[in-house]
């Protein structure tokens, strides 16, 4: 019976993880470029206990579950909605890959979300202030950008009709995109399990096309996170239910014994 507490405690444990990734999912329904979480539940390593008091054939032993427990959060890369938005420097990925950009320190990491904008220097760099690993720099008197499907960045410059290319924007594809780490601010670090990187032009090596003036909205459902949510809460519910119940019995037993 004191068994039965535990089990309940982490099937308690686990629904309220996955409340909180659920949570985390529907707070960001309105954040470019994000992409939803799910829970993997894994059950824990049944232990063998002899059928019979003092039994010590293990061929007869029976095998009892001993709870839950959560693995590591499954990323859904699905690719969201595409909303137009006019701005000649966001940019959509329309279909696999991601954007190349490194911090101050020069740690690198990687986004979905290509809203860009053009740092104090003239270079290309994220909202956030992450420069763009192509190291690609405006020149002081462009008076236009073209970011074409290939990825070729494109300016016109003052008093000059035809369009110049200054760079060209590259895409980064993993082995294994589950293994990528979330770090905030809709980045992401590679990892022993992301696999072996590459980097390529938009639209080859499995790479979508780069879409200029549209963002990419988030992937969130919000019916079936609302539906998730539901069937979470009534999980932890049921759970509280066996430990009171458990308590209730084991109550029972001591009472029985005075």
């Amino acid at each position: 019976m004191i068994e039965s507490l535990y089990i309940a405690e982490s099937g308690m444990n686990s629904q309220q993880e996955l409340i909180e990734v659920i949570s985390n999912n529907i707070a960001n329904v309105s954040t470019p470029g994000f992409k939803s979480s799910d829970v993997n539940f894994v059950d824990l390593v049944y232990q063998a206990s002899p059928s019979e008091i003092g039994l010590a054939d293990k061929s007869n032993s029976e095998h009892k579950g001993i709870g839950v427990a959560t693995g590591s959060p499954m990323l859904n890369f699905q690719r969201g909605d595409l909303k137009q938005t006019g701005n000649p420097f966001d940019l959509a990925i329309n279909g696999k890959g991601f954007i190349a950009v490194e911090s101050e320190n020069g740690v690198a990491s990687y986004t979905r979300a290509g809203r860009l904008r053009v740092d104090e220097n003239g270079y290309l760099s994220s909202v956030n202030g992450e420069r763009l690993s192509a190291d690609i720099q405006l020149p002081a008197d462009s008076k236009e950008v073209t970011f074409t499907a290939s990825g070729a960045v494109l300016v016109r410059m003052e008093n000059e009709p035809q369009l110049i290319e200054i760079g060209q924007l590259e895409l980064v594809n993993f082995a294994n995109e589950q293994g990528l780490k979330q770090i905030g601010n809709n980045l992401y670090h590679a990892s022993d399990e992301s696999g072996q990187l590459s980097f390529n032009k938009p639209g080859e090596g499995g790479t979508g096309q780069i879409l200029q003036g549209f963002t990419e909205l988030s992937n969130v459902s919000m019916n079936e996170e609302m539906v998730n949510l539901m069937l979470a809460q009534r999980g932890y519910q049921l759970n509280a239910r066996i430990i009171q119940v458990s308590d209730q019995i084991l109550d029972t037993i001591n009472n029985l014994r005075r």
